[in-house]
């Protein structure tokens, strides 16, 4: 099942764009989106069959003024500074790296500078 898909339209400010989808296609205040850009087709390694294109998540965001024909989405997610305050050390937890072989490194493809910008897809998460 597919959600509402629709483009950023316009960015506000750091933390703000609108998209070209309003309550005219069904969007609700409080729904998420994804901002993404596409990358590399994956293929099947048996069948060579294609299963789709990897999708660079740019951004999350959550309506939060819904028209007619367009809505306003804000970031949802946090950061978390690495810090060290008064003897408390905090910081980012981030995956660990897969233990990949050295020929398998050398053909991975390199992960472009995912900017949001006008015209970027948006994809409504679906829980």
């Amino acid at each position: 099942m597919i959600g509402i898909e629709g483009k950023v339209a316009e960015i506000i400010d750091t933390v703000t764009v609108a998209i070209n989808r309003g309550y005219a296609h069904g969007v609700e205040e409080g729904m998420r989106f994804i901002i993404y850009e596409l990358g590399n087709e994956i293929k099947d390694p048996d069948t060579k069959e294609s299963l789709g294109r990897f999708e660079y998540v740019k951004a999350k965001v959550e309506a939060t003024n819904v028209n007619e024909r367009f809505s306003t989405a804000k970031t949802y997610e946090t950061d978390i500074l690495s810090t060290a305050i008064m003897g408390t050390y905090g910081g980012q937890l981030v995956s660990r790296k897969l233990p990949l072989d050295d020929e398998t490194k050398g053909e991975l493809p390199k992960h472009p500078i995912t900017r949001v910008k006008i015209g970027d897809p948006v994809r409504q998460i679906l829980d």
